[in-house]
């Protein structure tokens, strides 16, 4: 127990001196909650580790697990907890977070969590009474339906991805509450702080995040398409029901064409930016993905990855051609997950046609020249798909099943000054 508590100072430390924890309250709900009370089966070195940990897979892949601590520092500092708020969890996992929210929330607070697996429910239940957390509510449902025997909620936090919002979280949510969710926009996944604004939901705050995506009634609508023979290699589209996998998979064994775009980047410059200018511009956006022990002899060009664990690039598929972006040709993926990788000369795959090749490095080239955004001053208004709205020319709009999102970056303060 001794190495236990000396492991979760360390993890809390780290996290605090990386500035993912700001808020005192924050720090200190993560020092008085033990990470490996909600991990009983781990040793505590594995339970403090500061990466997510999958606790239940289904056909090989995780649909539950322990949430990265860092990301989840970000998402309670992101929600602004005060004592006495009532809080709605969608996605119990082993209960950890629940126990967060609940210290947070105070004895005067009430905290629901919800999950749609009865065992995964269980073992959160389990998990929080050991924890001295028993008096958080553990719901079995459909967190997209929410939980109207509790609302309205001062609250709402998904630690689950999120492909549109539904109406549940809009009606149960307080006129001055705040929604956090791992949000599916164009092409990337992040974390957004939404708050009521008449009609409309506004972004408060977005940050980057990758989470297992909700299952359920209101899971989003299906966009992987499994390439070649073996497990593992997937081509993530808008309409995989256009995509003959048979002849993608022959066009992306074929032989490739590589060009640089002239451009120096880092990791979350591509993710954060480029792939959402991207994304936002091009019907035929997709991602490459392969996974397990043989991802690095798989056709997918090195943009992220781990070596014998993934690989995956960004890019644009229209069936008789493709292309992605990726770092040089000569570089092989690191054995571990870097932290801040350095930067790189930012290159471009193509297969089939070579149109591809100028369309991506025009958009690279172009975002380059609009001063590289990203997501640090996005801002992403949610508004119900019956709403009448009509864009202006800076604003890109999204639509879902139940939401319209509308994206712009607006001006500092400091653009507008002479």
């Amino acid at each position: 127990m001794a190495d236990a508590a000396a492991l979760h100072r360390a993890l809390v430390d780290g996290l605090v001196s990386r500035r993912c924890i700001t808020d005192p309250r924050v720090e200190a709900a993560f020092r008085a909650v033990p990470r490996h009370l909600f991990l009983p089966s781990l040793a505590p070195e594995e339970a403090y580790r500061n990466v997510a940990i999958p606790t239940k897979l289904v056909d090989g892949e995780a649909v539950s697990s322990s949430s990265q601590p860092e990301i989840m520092a970000t998402m309670l500092e992101q929600l602004g907890l005060e004592p006495g708020h009532r809080v709605l969890e969608i996605g119990a996992g082993t209960g950890y977070n629940a126990a967060l929210l609940a210290h947070l929330v105070g004895g005067a607070g009430e905290v629901t969590t919800i999950d749609l697996d009865e065992d995964i429910a269980e073992g959160a239940r389990a998990h929080l009474a050991s924890a001295g957390f028993g008096r958080v509510r553990v719901v079995l449902g459909d967190g997209a339906l929410g939980y109207p025997a509790g609302a309205p909620f001062d609250r709402i936090i998904l630690t689950v991805g999120a492909w549109d919002i539904a109406p549940a979280w809009r009606e149960q949510l307080r006129r001055e509450g705040r929604l956090v969710l791992p949000l599916a926009v164009g092409g990337t996944q992040k974390s957004v702080a939404l708050t009521g604004a008449g009609d409309e939901l506004v972004s408060l705050s977005i940050s980057e995040c990758l989470f297992m995506s909700l299952r359920g009634a209101f899971a989003a609508p299906p966009a992987r398409v499994a390439l070649g023979d073996g497990p593992g290699l997937h081509l993530y589209v808008g309409d995989p029901a256009s995509v003959d996998s048979v002849a993608a998979h022959d066009l992306l064994t074929g032989a490739p064409a590589d060009q640089s775009t002239g451009l120096r980047v880092t990791n979350s410059e591509v993710y954060a930016g480029l792939v959402l200018w991207v994304a936002l511009r091009e019907p035929g956006f997709c991602w490459l993905e392969a996974m397990g022990p043989d991802a690095d002899a798989r056709v997918v060009p090195y943009l992220y990855g781990v070596a014998g664990k993934y690989r995956s690039a960004a890019g644009v598929f229209e069936g008789t051609s493709a292309g992605f972006f990726m770092r040089p040709p000569s570089d092989s993926c690191p054995g571990e997950p870097q932290r801040e990788p350095p930067p790189f000369e930012l290159h471009v795959r193509t297969f089939g046609a070579r149109a591809l090749d100028d369309r991506l490095r025009q958009h690279a080239r172009a975002w380059d020249a609009a001063g590289r955004p990203s997501s640090g001053r996005l801002r992403i208004r949610a508004l119900p798909i019956d709403a009448t709205y009509t864009p202006n020319a800076a604003e890109h709009v999204v639509e879902k099943r139940w939401t319209r999102l509308v994206l712009d970056w607006p001006p500092e303060a400091s653009d507008n000054m002479e």
